[in-house]
């Protein structure tokens, strides 16, 4: 029995749904037709078709990657976090508090986070796509700094976050 295979998917090679174990079509109405009739038919490919040998290569499209949007969201991501923290810093150094500074510095925080998180995912989408070959590997450079920065811009988003609404949790039932 003939197996179909395609190189770049192992999934398919299987058996011929279309051969028995004689090498012939069990779902056929019969004699097949002779070679010249085909050739006549006007639902027949070119002429030069039969010689031509299926590629899968031919058919599949590879993705090109584009990783300068998810780049450009992280560097935004990383900017406004870091800023955030860096203000924050000042303001619990000028005032001696904790609670009253990170508060105003919460708006920065998410909006790093809002930026951080879609580049993130679109940078992570990438890179599994370029490990699975359906995208060409000339982006996997940026693409990676664009996670790694994006994971950075969300570590330093969520710090103060968490620790603004630990301090108010901790004030909260302190007393």
């Amino acid at each position: 029995m003939g197996k179909f295979e395609f190189p770049k998917n192992p999934g398919t090679q299987r058996e011929n749904p279309f051969e028995d174990a004689q090498g012939d079509n069990p779902y056929s109405d019969g004699e097949a037709q002779p070679v010249d009739a085909i050739k006549d038919s006007i639902f027949a490919g070119p002429a030069d078709s039969a010689d031509r040998s299926y590629k899968p290569g031919d058919y599949e499209a590879i993705l090109v990657p584009n990783p300068k949007g998810a780049l450009r969201l992280a560097i935004a991501g990383m900017v406004l976090s870091a800023c955030g923290v860096i203000g924050a810093g000042f303001a619990i150094a000028g005032t001696g508090t904790w609670i009253t500074p990170l508060f105003y510095v919460l708006p920065l925080q998410f909006a790093s986070l809002a930026f951080a998180t879609p580049a993130g995912i679109i940078a992570r989408r990438d890179l599994r796509a370029i490990k699975a070959g359906a995208m060409s590997g000339e982006g996997r450079g940026k693409s990676r700094l664009a996670f790694w920065f994006a994971a950075g811009a969300g570590l330093l988003g969520t710090v103060p976050v968490v620790i603004y609404f630990g301090l108010k949790i901790y004030y909260l039932f302190s007393g």
